[in-house]
């Protein structure tokens, strides 16, 4: 089950919210995850409010895994914080036809 399920049409009407300068805030979702790049730090897990990354063991090491890509927020929060200059790829949302 993911967050999008059940809307239809431009999402922007629900989940847009105005900062105060007055410009729009839009979510961004995340949609891929440079696992390459990650050192594993877990930045993105102590920040994620969705909850979406989680450390595996990996015999001799833990590595951060997605667990739930569908439990983003679309907030950034994990870009921000990532020392690796934006490994997490983050896109805006498209609007959404019920499926």
């Amino acid at each position: 089950m993911s967050i999008m399920d059940g809307f239809s049409g431009n999402i922007e009407e629900y989940i847009v919210a105005p900062r105060k300068s007055g410009s729009k805030w839009v979510p961004h979702f995340l949609v891929a995850f440079d696992q390459e790049s990650c050192i594993s730090c877990g930045r993105c897990i102590k920040v994620c409010p969705g909850g979406v990354y989680v450390f595996e063991d990996e015999g001799d090491k833990m590595v951060v895994r997605i667990e739930n890509m569908d439990d983003c927020l679309g907030d950034m929060s994990c870009e921000k914080v990532c020392p690796k200059n934006k490994t997490m790829h983050l896109h805006k949302f498209e609007p959404l036809q019920k499926q």
